[in-house]
This record gives structure tokens, C-alpha cells and sequence, in this order.
């Protein structure tokens, strides 16, 4: 009886163990990071294919969805089957930012207070301690993608361009808002004027590094030539903000 105990022990254990191994999604990561979409999900198929059921993979599923509603159930996933997980947490806090910027701040508030409880070691609890407000939003229809400006500082002898302007530069794109300032200042510093505005891709807030105002695509693709040669990096010319 003893022995047979001790095999369901070890049984149990090694189950244990297995569950606890979560695939290295680093390398996908770090091609969002530098917008490299087409191999992060490259990666993730092959990644599905023996690993469909695994929380880091999951996890990266859910980065990767266009559709809002179905990267919000993914993420669900990761944190109530698996809330051992290294992205348990994170998958916790993205679901709050999803209803909080969609106005149903009740909801988000259940799972900003489930955070704090549930991990309350979690680097994202100070990202997501925000105002709630008392008030519930109108709710605009949720889409793939949104973003909004993350600067405030806007100089007041360059906003008529501004409305002109209808390129930028996108310099990077960031999960990290370290990274994202880094380059920011770096290029700021060198005399590219640059902003940061916050891009939600398939349900992940990216930071995204734009610099330039152009009146034409060709003209910013001239600036982008340069600024890829200095600083050896890999952008590309996207609509200004607010543009079509």
C-alpha cells in the first residue's frame, strides 16, 4: 500500500512538474518588441503544434489576435487554468486595460482589485492603479486596433504641422515602456523630434516610438533611410496619427 502511495506521489509530482514547464517565448517577444510581427506568429505556429495547450503559448496567442474579444478570452485562459503562470499576472492586467479603456470601469476595477489579491507581488499593480472613475463611459465599438497619444508635451509652433503632416516614421514598437523612452530620448537628443503613442496590437499595448512630420510619403521615406543607417534599425513609414 505504502509503495503504491508513493508511486501515485510521484505520479502526481511529475504531472506537477510538467505543468509547471512553460515554453520559451522570449525570441517571439523580443520580434514584437522591434516589430516583427510576421516572425513572432511565424514562431507561434510552430509552437502550436506540440504545445497548443501551454500558458506561455497561449499567452502569446493572445498578443497576437486581432480581434479584441478574442484576445480577451485567451488571456482569460491563461490566468484561470493556469494561474501558476510567469503570464498569469500580465494576462490579469491586460484584461483590466482592455475594459478600462472601453469605459466599463466596474468590471475593470474586479479585475484590477482580483490582481492585488491573486498577485500582489506583481510589477503590474502600480501600472494599473488609476483613477476608476464612478461613472461607466459610453462605450464606442471595440476594435483590433486603437491608439491614443502617451505625450503631452506638444510644442505649440509645430501643432499647425501637425494637422498637415500626413506621415511619420515609426522608429520601434515596445512591450517595454523602458525601451520605448530609450529611444525616444536617443533620437530626441539627435534632433528627431519623437513622441510615443500607445498601439493596442491583437489585445497587446504596444509602445510605439514615431518620429517626423511629412507632407509626403517619399519625403519620409528619405528620413527613414537616414535614421535606419544611424541607428541601425528597422522602420517604416506609417499614416500620421489620427490620418486614414
Amino acid at each position: 500500500m505504502k509503495k503504491l502511495t508513493y508511486i501515485f506521489a510521484l505520479i502526481f509530482l511529475f504531472g506537477t512538474y510538467l505543468i509547471a514547464q512553460e515554453v520559451d517565448i522570449t525570441n517571439a517577444l523580443k520580434n514584437l518588441e522591434i516589430g516583427k510581427i510576421d516572425a513572432a506568429e511565424a514562431e507561434l505556429q510552430k509552437l502550436k503544434e506540440d504545445n497548443s495547450s501551454n500558458p506561455s503559448v497561449i499567452f502569446l496567442d493572445a498578443i497576437l489576435t486581432k480581434q479584441a474579444e478574442e484576445a480577451i478570452k485567451k488571456y482569460s485562459t491563461v490566468f484561470e487554468k493556469y494561474p501558476k503562470s510567469k503570464y498569469a499576472d500580465v494576462s490579469l492586467y491586460r484584461v483590466f486595460s482592455y475594459y478600462y479603456s472601453l469605459g466599463y470601469y466596474k468590471k475593470a476595477e474586479s479585475y484590477f482589485k482580483r490582481l492585488k489579491i491573486d498577485y500582489p507581488a506583481s510589477p503590474y499593480i502600480a501600472a494599473a492603479d488609476r483613477k476608476i472613475p464612478d461613472t461607466e463611459e459610453t462605450v464606442m465599438p471595440s476594435v483590433s486596433t486603437a491608439s491614443t497619444t502617451d505625450s503631452t508635451k506638444n510644442n505649440s509652433a509645430i501643432q499647425p504641422q501637425k494637422e498637415k503632416a500626413k506621415f511619420t516614421i515609426q522608429a520601434g514598437a515596445f512591450l517595454s515602456v523602458e525601451n520605448a523612452n530609450r529611444l525616444k530620448e536617443q533620437l530626441t537628443k539627435d534632433g528627431f523630434p519623437s513622441e510615443i503613442i500607445n498601439k493596442v496590437v491583437g489585445g497587446s499595448l504596444l509602445k510605439v516610438v514615431t518620429t517626423g512630420q511629412f507632407m509626403n510619403e517619399a519625403e519620409a521615406k528619405s528620413s527613414l533611410s537616414q535614421i535606419e543607417a544611424k541607428y541601425n534599425l528597422k522602420g517604416r513609414v506609417i499614416p500620421f496619427p489620427g490620418k486614414p
